[in-house]
């Protein structure tokens, strides 16, 4: 999906803009997880509103390709909603013991 934003340049006196972006090893195991190879288009532009319109900007787009590789020796599994259930009716039954024992 793309994401795009919007950030205020307070000055240009610098000739080079730099952007990071990241992305996160669980969102790309949970969303393709079918996929084994992924290539991402990263496209960026740039557009100045200047009140007196003495700013000119060249070549204001950029585009570059990244490749994702899935290690196939990851694997994504889900906890049942049976061990969360089990595990949340253990811990409550060990704090009514706790509780009960503190209370005696």
């Amino acid at each position: 999906r793309c994401r795009p934003f919007r950030c205020p340049l307070p000055s240009l006196e610098r000739s080079e803009l730099r952007a990071r972006g990241r992305l996160w090893n669980g969102t790309f195991l949970e969303e393709f997880l079918d996929v084994e190879n992924l290539e991402l288009i990263v496209r960026a532009g740039i557009s100045v509103t200047s009140p007196r319109g003495n700013v000119v900007i060249r070549d204001a787009v950029a585009q570059m390709s990244v490749s994702l590789h899935l290690d196939p020796g990851v694997a994504v599994t889900a906890v049942p909603w049976w061990v969360l259930l089990l595990a949340a009716l253990l811990g409550l039954g060990l704090l009514a013991l706790l509780v009960l024992g503190l209370w005696k």
